[in-house]
């Protein structure tokens, strides 16, 4: 096991990172930052400063919640919040510690 961080943070579809939108904007400088273990998730509903975000028939779907979490060295972890933060001034990001558990090649008994 290698200790490392877990960056998470949370955008919005309708977001936007330097004209693109928020999920192809965020891969490109999560893979800029050097961000090789990461995951970006489309919620289903969601709370926010604009209110509820769903996907329930009667809502306009537009606007869903998109959580993007990534584990790393925490060198890594802080070089990439360098390059995200100026470029995503008003996503709430966090940081805790984590093992990280590499798999392994071998076959199970």
């Amino acid at each position: 096991m290698q200790t490392g961080l877990c960056l998470r943070f949370y955008l919005s579809e309708s977001d936007e990172v330097d004209g693109q939108p928020a999920i192809e904007g965020v891969l490109r400088l999560c893979q800029q930052a050097g961000l090789h273990a990461l995951s970006v998730l489309r919620g289903i509903e969601g709370l926010g400063k604009h209110g509820v975000h769903s996907t329930s028939f009667l809502s306009l779907a537009h606007s869903l919640p998109i959580v993007v979490e990534a584990v790393a060295s925490e060198a890594v972890i802080e070089h990439a919040l360098s390059i995200l933060r100026p470029k995503l001034p008003t996503a709430t990001m966090m940081t805790w510690p984590v093992q990280m558990i590499s798999p392994t090649l071998t076959s199970h008994p």
